[in-house]
């Protein structure tokens, strides 16, 4: 049986500062290797959480998994289990405001999908295989229809799976003039809120390269076509919309001057009824506080080196890798939050045989990604650069895949709240739409509710939840002397509700 560990303290555990602005409510612990591994959750504003782990143990030809629904008190309300052929591996999840899906594959390309209510527990399943040659990424959900990017022979699709019907839909991507095999699926956004799936397509054609946005509706129908980057030079790296008023959206990321994996800089762009109003590029170093995360000799090396180039009548350009996040709009303010991050590797030794023989070599791996820093840019809505501002953050860990370390909450339409981790500390940040900093605070924070505790390893998030409320909870190595012989030590799976105020 898996072991769950309640810990709540009768006085909340402030995650101490002079102002005590941040506070744990409530913390729960899971026990790992008691039968259960792989657990994750997912959070529903007041509908509180589902949490999923496996089974370790096969039943035959199946293997269960366990979906615990948790309120907003982190109190257990209730239990399910599902179960799934068992070599079937769980390839996607996605969540939205109401329901959990868990979407189950294998390799001769049969699946299962399950759409469970947060607030009702009810349980939907699917299952089917995929037409022959198809190969999915990444699920999408709106309404009833469940989005995979897809690609059949080079050639890039939209695979649609209907909920309730179980009925599969393949939809090409075509572009007038454009070979199939030229186009490549750059990412696919769902818009709750116009009930729309955005398609965003690399297409190139002798030497040039045009970022196109197909714009289709809930049911897969194509509705318009956009090419955003016509008659400009830049490169998009990447690139998200936010949905503003009817027909109307706002597009930001990265960009470079070629086509590279890294970017020079921000962009932001604007369209209405499908034609492109405006769209402008700020490079990195446009950003008056952009270095001031780096040592100050080296940022004068590098402000150096951007006189010199002006002198030449020619612009400076450093490349960064930056995840970013959907434009806010707060008081009439555009607001974009941009974190960066570089690729880490290291070296290791393995052995092969040559003639029987051992030999020891060694090999160049992957390592995960080092966040280091993040920047906040203000626009007015004309797309003009207001102000900028650049902060440190250091992750306790090196994800494997990009993703966003910065929790943000919008308050009362004026200000906008950034909590994240950074190293061993909680970090704190409130902006106001012009850019002033009304709160910058650092918080050392009792991690387990004891202080005969010692963590040892922390893999942990932080996320927005509701209201003033956040969520951290990862896997964590904790040690305790003073425990009786054999619970010195405990692995554990935790999630702390937090409150910022």
């Amino acid at each position: 049986m898996e072991k769950l560990t309640l810990l709540i303290s009768l006085t909340l555990l402030p995650l101490f500062s002079v102002f005590s602005q941040v506070e744990t409510i409530k913390r729960i612990e899971f026990e790992l290797k008691e039968g259960f591994a792989s657990h994750d959750l997912a959070k529903f504003d007041d509908n509180g959480i589902l949490f999923y782990s496996k089974s370790t143990d096969k039943k035959g030809k199946t293997r269960q998994w366990k979906i615990e629904q948790y309120s907003t008190d982190l109190e257990l309300l209730d239990t399910k289990f599902i179960e799934i052929p068992s070599k079937q591996f769980l390839d996607e999840t996605y969540s939205n405001t109401t329901d959990l899906y868990l979407f189950f594959s294998d390799k001769k390309a049969t699946y299962s999908l399950f759409k469970i209510n947060a607030k009702t527990l009810k349980i939907e399943k699917v299952i089917g295989s995929f037409p022959p040659k198809v190969n999915v990424n990444e699920i999408r959900v709106i309404d009833d229809y469940v989005y995979f990017d897809a690609n059949i022979k080079r050639a890039p699709m939209l695979f649609s799976l209907n909920i309730k019907t179980g009925k599969q839909n393949l939809i090409p991507i075509t572009l007038s003039g454009y070979n199939p095999k030229d186009l490549i699926i750059e990412d696919v956004q769902v818009m709750d809120n116009s009930k729309e799936v955005l398609v965003y397509i690399n297409a190139y054609m002798k030497g040039s390269h045009d970022i196109f946005i197909l714009r289709f509706n809930n049911e897969g129908e194509k509705k318009s076509t956009t090419n955003l980057t016509e008659n400009q030079d830049m490169k998009l790296s990447s690139i998200s919309a936010s949905f503003i008023e009817k027909g109307v959206y706002l597009y930001t990321g990265t960009y470079s001057k070629r086509s590279s994996t890294s970017s020079q800089g921000v962009y932001l762009c604007k369209t209405v009824n499908d034609e492109v109003k405006f769209i402008k590029f700020y490079n990195f170093l446009e950003f008056d506080k952009f270095l001031s995360y780096l040592p100050e000799k080296k940022q004068a090396k590098i402000n150096a080196k951007k006189q010199k180039k002006k002198a030449q009548g020619k612009e400076l350009e450093i490349n960064y890798l930056m995840v970013s996040h959907d434009i806010m709009l707060i008081n009439g303010t555009y607001l974009y939050v941009g974190e960066a991050y570089y690729p880490t590797y290291r070296t290791e030794t393995y052995t092969s045989y040559v003639n029987g023989k051992p030999v020891t070599r060694t090999r160049t791996v992957f390592d995960g990604y080092q966040y280091t820093h993040a920047t906040i840019v203000g626009f007015n809505q004309q797309g003009e650069k207001l102000w900028d501002n650049t902060f440190e953050m250091w992750p306790s860990y090196k994800p494997y895949f990009r993703k966003k370390f910065i929790t943000s909450s919008i308050e009362d339409d004026r200000k906008l709240n950034l909590l994240f981790s950074s190293r061993s500390e909680i970090k704190a940040m409130t902006f106001f739409s012009n850019g002033e900093v009304s709160k910058e605070e650092v918080y050392s924070f009792i991690e387990t509710g004891s202080e005969k505790d010692k963590v040892k390893y922390s893999n942990s998030n932080l996320e927005y939840w509701y209201g003033k409320y956040f969520l951290a909870h990862g896997r964590q190595l904790i040690k305790n002397k003073e425990e009786a012989i054999g619970n010195k030590k405990r692995e554990v799976y935790f999630i702390n509700k937090i409150t910022y105020k």
